[in-house]
């Protein structure tokens, strides 16, 4: 038998450990790893960025478009990290609820998924009418408007603030920094071959794949409105 795993606080208490509960709480979280990294996969869209990243970058040579895309990653990357680091500061300084959060940012991701099942693009995103006006004019589009707001949008922030919610395990900690990594390569590499995927896949299959991450997010943006309901004890737990 396995003898109870005793582990000494600063207060001089020792608590019993049941064997196998530490190395649960350090084990990477596989199965929040693929939930996160599916939400934030849908809401960065590579396939909708793609085109995007093609009509900002028109005339300028492979190597030129190659270098945007490269200081592109490192700014999405760079944004992601201060959301998923001072997001929930930022609720605390103005008393915002994180169950409260949960809901406007889900209502926010499904009326993306929406526009992205219907094929618009959201103004969220896509800016409105003069700032899109302002965003043919700029010489270097990797920061603006490339990382901010078309792919670190707000749709972006609320799944990294509430996402980082479920972070309260080391393995949790884990899985969430590997899926920022994860999907922000995904990205990088997508703006990279951007110009090449061009001239390779047809529209249609764009197209299809846009639809179907639209309905992946409406999903999950489904599911983020019930879970703050539940949060804030405005519909019954289930069972």
């Amino acid at each position: 038998m396995h003898s109870p795993l005793r582990v000494r606080t600063n207060r001089g208490k020792v608590p019993i450990v049941a064997p196998g509960e530490e190395t649960q709480r350090t084990m990477f979280d596989l199965d929040f790893y693929v939930r996160f990294t599916a939400a934030l996969f849908a809401i960065l869209n590579p396939p909708v960025n793609m085109p995007i990243f093609l009509s900002l970058t028109e005339g300028r040579t492979t190597q030129q478009r190659q270098a945007v895309a490269i200081r592109a990653t490192i700014a999405v990357l760079i944004a992601c990290i201060l959301v998923a680091v001072a997001g929930r500061a930022v609720l605390s300084a103005f008393s915002i609820d994180i169950n409260s959060f949960r809901i406007a940012g889900g209502i926010l991701l499904f009326t993306i998924s929406l526009t992205m099942i219907s094929g618009a693009r959201h103004p969220s995103h896509a800016g409105q009418p003069g700032e899109r006006a302002q965003q043919d004019a700029v010489d270097d589009p990797a920061i603006y408007p490339l990382t901010i707001p078309i792919i670190v949008g707000p749709g972006t922030m609320s799944t990294l603030i509430i996402f980082s919610e479920s972070t309260g395990t080391l393995g949790g900690l884990l899985a969430y920094g590997a899926g920022i990594f994860t999907v922000v390569a995904i990205v990088g590499a997508a703006l990279i071959v951007a110009p090449l995927l061009d001239r390779m896949v047809s529209q249609t299959a764009r197209t299809v794949s846009i639809r179907i991450m639209g309905v992946i997010l409406a999903a999950l943006a489904v599911e983020m409105i019930v879970n703050g309901l539940r949060g804030a004890q405005l519909v019954p737990l289930p069972g």
